[in-house]
């Protein structure tokens, strides 16, 4: 049971980082021109990480944040798996959309497709590290097909950035 609360754990933060990371690419310098902030993305668009570097340039507030709110929810979860309506490993209690499903069946089901989700996601985030490593381009940058309308991408493709 203790494994696979760890999987469930690492799949929805995988998740979450495969989603963030290109996101980080494409809005940093905006975000951080539309604040007064240096951009934490280096010139390649590349964003930081431990093969790119860049780690320094996040404030040191917002790694205590991070690790502050990560212990909070790991902390709730332990008490609630303490607690007597625990219904198994990742269940904190928070579906505010409904999307948990009421049948055995289909909660099976959804765990399932999370956890496989979660790894696929694993695996993403462990290939944009090595990608932008081993290319020096960021992630978005070197497929932005995957990231921006097919249109947008196909005409600068085939236009190289020429005409308007």
């Amino acid at each position: 049971l203790n494994y696979r609360e760890a999987e469930v754990k690492h799949a929805r933060l995988a998740m979450l980082a495969a989603a963030g990371w290109p996101l980080s690419e494409v809005f940093d310098k905006k975000t951080a021109a539309a604040l007064n902030m240096p951009a934490v993305v280096d010139a390649a668009d590349r964003a930081p990480s431990i093969l790119n570097g860049g780690l320094g340039k996040v404030n040191p507030a917002y790694w205590v944040a991070c690790l502050a709110l990560a212990g909070a929810v790991d902390a709730f979860g332990i008490m609630r798996s303490k607690g007597g309506d625990y219904a198994g490993p990742g269940d904190l209690g928070f579906d505010p959309l409904g999307a948990y499903p009421k049948s055995e069946d289909g909660k099976k089901w959804m765990e399932t497709a999370e956890i496989k989700n979660g790894r696929l996601a694993m695996i993403a985030i462990f290939a944009f590290a090595i990608q932008e490593a081993v290319s020096n381009v960021g992630v978005v940058d070197e497929t932005p097909f995957f990231f921006f309308p097919i249109f947008q991408t196909l005409k600068e493709y085939a236009n190289s950035g020429y005409i308007n």
